[in-house]
């Protein structure tokens, strides 16, 4: 057994991994001791993996900062996954790997909250990952369940010192939930009685994971006033299958909504070791959270979705219902934001459409609506269509992988690349690759990119919604496949490999040239695919939402691509045999494998707008076409070096203002160098020329008018390459207000100089021209991304929170700028 001294010296070797495995360290002080402790927790991906072998399970795990005799002082479960989450959670592992009884728990709706004791009976209650005062954060979780359990223990008249002592004596932490709609709403309501802190485990305070039965838990619970959960025993797994499945079928326990169970078992191995397992319900959590998130995005955008993979009927006749009373009150759109009023807007919804959340989802006549005005993504037949998305660092092999299956079905396999793509239009990859898969022989198409971010993926699923119906019937369905090709536990000798690929084949890529860029170049390249390199993760947006996902494995060996293509082709059989029928033999692969070696991309390829029209059969005589523009939108640049001493001045000014929490935020901006490129303020957008509000209509319109000369110009110049964005030569001042910056992103917030009815001018070779606005109710300046999921237009959303004073469950930081200075910009027409 592992002494909580070993445990710390392997906690500390964990925190130097560079990456898989890593541990974090948080020193929190606590709120009734001078006694700090250190908080350890992982990267959540780390849990459960094979190949990684963590120092503990836990999450939530405490430890006093006594090098001598260290102790730990709260510790949550082990982590447990969902049922078929992981291997681990498949049912037939369950059999053959598990003893019962089966406890099975109703599984809480709220944040989690850990309870212990020190020797003098001082209470220490912790959220997952923090405990005592911070003054980094708005809604510190672990004092808020402090409150509510004194006033619990105060209405039953026991003194907190006895639970305190209770606790250190028996050595263990009670984890509840606390469930409270005042302080924080989730998906299920807790209001009135309901509200309060739910007892469902006592671990003990172990390196190893030992935790007390629910009958113990429970009588803990009545003793001191917990709320306690509903649990039952199954004696045998066929028993809790049909029990749970049962369940699943009506969504619901005894009629009531609930989110799921936990089951906790034991390990026929070791039967002293408990194992959990998690057995969640989809719906209707599924239909709320898309309600939730809908209602979001209206408030944000002010453009209402129609596009739903599912309950698009229902959630229509939702938003039909909402966003009049969003229009009409601000406050409860920013009470929104905050995370209040969410059940409440969607219990009003459902009382005028007089059913429960339940009796929508069983209702005949609803489910009829929904056949009629939903296509079934789920059908699979011959007229569906298929996407290939791969998940990939330089060097993995995925194009030689989709070379090698277009080789194999050159009659209705495609392969668009996305290094054969240039110009402005990102989304061109996804009309190249729609505008191949609506060809009537082709069946699949290789949309050839690395995706190795979430938020690549993301754009990829979102451009297929947006642009699907532009070449595909309405009710065609598209089946997308995934394909990973770089296994987070082996990283490092991919990372190895990888290189050695890269300056093996020299020149034979379309952007990453050696002889150009050079070898250290071409390595820092990769470098930062790495770095950035985020793996598939099924059990998170938007790795859920592929089809099917095909992990393969990663070697060195010659043939290493062939074995690839291989599971490919049999992953893609046993699942969507109409695409596949059968599997090619072995020597039709070899044959199309080393025809795939000859391939060499082209010199250059251009894909743009004028090319997907280009099935005219009479061909013209070339002529000088007038190319048109369309402004996207009018920016001020400001130079960079200005701005940035600006803010080096203003954070070493007010380095003891600033708390370390917000500080660590600013040294990932400063020391991983995360600042963009170039600073601009955007004046005016094109959306605002479809507003709902007429004042942003006529500042497009304003900037249109004003720029109309200078855009013709350059329209009947034939000699002038039309880039990105036409410089104007005129300049617009502007001062800083302030800095502000959370863990996602850091953005100036400015003020133009104002001469008149809140506009400014604009200084033009010919004098000043008046009556200038800016389209943003606050002009600002996106200075670095934190995060990789992030883009810029975040800042638009930062600085709303800023200007309410509110808090889109998250924190965010400020530091104002006290001088005058004023910075003159020159304005851009981007296109």
């Amino acid at each position: 057994m592992t002494s909580i001294k070993e445990l710390c010296q392997k906690l500390d070797d964990a925190s130097k991994l560079a990456s898989r495995g890593r541990a974090q360290r948080i020193e929190c002080k606590l709120a009734h001791s001078d006694m700090t402790v250190s908080s350890w927790k992982f990267n959540e991906w780390d849990y459960g993996k094979n190949n990684i072998t963590l120092p503990c399970n836990a999450r939530g795990l405490f430890i006093s900062d006594n090098k001598d005799d260290p102790k730990i002082i709260a510790r949550g479960y082990d982590k447990f996954f969902n049922i078929d989450e992981a291997a681990s959670t498949k049912w037939d592992w369950i059999k053959n790997n598990t003893v019962g009884p089966y406890e099975v728990s109703v599984k809480a709706n709220g944040c989690i909250i850990f309870v212990s004791g020190l020797k003098d009976g001082s209470l220490v209650v912790c959220s997952k990952h923090s405990t005592g005062p911070r003054e980094d954060v708005n809604r510190n979780h672990a004092e808020a369940g402090e409150e509510f359990l004194m006033r619990q223990l105060k209405e039953l008249g026991v003194d907190s010192k006895e639970l305190g002592k209770d606790l250190y004596t028996h050595n263990v932490t009670a984890v509840a939930e606390y469930c409270d709609d005042s302080f924080e709403e989730h998906i299920l309501e807790y209001t009135g009685d309901k509200r309060g802190l739910y007892l469902h485990g006592i671990n003990e305070n172990k390196p190893e994971f030992y935790t007390w039965p629910l009958d113990k838990v429970t009588s803990f619970a009545n003793k001191f006033g917990f709320k306690t959960v509903h649990f039952m025993i199954k004696n045998s797994i066929s028993d809790l299958q049909k029990f749970l499945e049962t369940c699943s079928e009506n969504g619901s326990f005894e009629g009531k909504e609930i989110e799921g169970f936990v089951i906790r078992s034991n390990l026929k191995s070791d039967t002293s070791k408990p194992f959990f397992f998690k057995y969640k319900f989809e719906e209707p959590y599924l239909m709320y959270r898309q309600w939730r998130e809908v209602t979001k995005d209206y408030i944000i955008k002010k453009v209402r979705t129609f596009k739903f993979r599912k309950h698009g009927f229902i959630t229509n006749k939702y938003l039909d219902f909402v966003i009049p009373l969003l229009d009409n009150d601000p406050e409860l759109c920013e009470q929104y934001m905050l995370g209040f009023g969410v059940i409440k807007l969607r219990n009003m919804f459902l009382k005028s459409y007089g059913l429960t959340g339940l009796e929508i989802l069983n209702h005949e006549m609803v489910e009829g609506w929904e056949t009629q005005n939903a296509i079934d993504y789920d059908k699979v037949d011959e007229n569906t269509k298929f996407l290939i998305f791969p998940i990939s660092v330089i060097g993995c092999g995925k194009t030689t992988t989709a070379v090698t299956l277009t080789n194999l079905f050159p009659e209705s396999w495609g392969h668009i690349q996305n290094d054969d793509i240039h110009g402005k239009d990102k989304s061109m990859l996804m009309k190249k690759s729609l505008e191949l898969l609506s060809q009537p022989n082709m069946k699949c198409v290789f949309v050839d990119r690395n995706n190795h971010q979430f938020r690549e993926r993301k754009e990829l699923f979102e451009w297929v919604d947006d642009l699907k119906e532009a070449y595909l019937p309405y009710d065609q369905n598209i089946k997308i496949i995934g394909i990973s090709f770089a296994p987070y536990d082996k990283i490092d000798t991919i990372k190895r490999v990888t290189m050695k690929r890269v300056l093996a084949r020299g020149d034979n890529h379309q952007t990453i040239k050696l002889e150009k860029y050079g070898e250290k170049k071409v390595l820092g390249i990769m470098s930062g695919f790495w770095k950035r390199y985020q793996p598939v993760n099924v059990n998170r947006s938007p790795d859920d939402m592929f089809d099917l996902m095909i992990n393969l494995d990663f070697d060195n060996s010659e043939h290493s691509t062939l074995s690839n293509v291989e599971t490919i082709l049999h992953q893609i059989h046993d699942k969507y045999p109409i695409l596949l029928p059968e599997i090619p033999e072995s020597d039709k692969i070899n044959e199309a494998f080393t025809k795939s070696l000859e391939y060499k991309p082209p010199k250059s390829v251009r894909f743009n707008e004028q090319q997907m029209h280009k099935n005219s059969k009479d061909k013209q005589p070339k002529q000088h076409k007038v190319k048109k523009i369309k402004p996207s939108y009018f920016s001020l640049h400001l130079e960079l070096g200005p701005i940035r001493a600006a803010i080096d001045k203003l954070v070493m000014q007010n380095l003891g203002q600033v708390s370390p929490e917000a500080m660590k935020n600013l040294n990932v901006l400063f020391f991983q160098n995360r600042f963009l490129d170039e600073f601009h303020v955007t004046l005016c957008h094109f959306t605002h020329k479809k507003s709902e509000l007429m004042k942003q209509q006529n500042i497009w319109n304003k900037y249109l008018a004003h720029y109309e000369p200078a855009i013709r110009l350059f329209e009947n110049d034939k000699e002038k390459d039309i880039g990105k964005f036409l410089k104007t030569g005129e300049t617009i001042k502007i001062k800083l207000v302030k800095l502000i910056w959370d863990t996602k992103i850091v953005t100036l917030a400015v003020e133009f100089l104002l001469d008149k009815d809140e506009t400014f001018y604009i200084e033009t070779s010919n004098g000043i021209v008046e009556g200038f606005q800016c389209a943003n109710i606050t002009p600002h300046i996106t200075i670095g991304l934190l995060n990789d999921e992030i883009r810029p237009y975040y800042s638009n959303s930062l600085c709303e929170i800023v200007r309410t004073s509110g808090v889109l469950n998250q924190d965010y930081y400020e530091l104002e700028f006290k001088d005058n200075k004023e910075y003159a910009g020159e304005v851009y027409i981007n296109l």
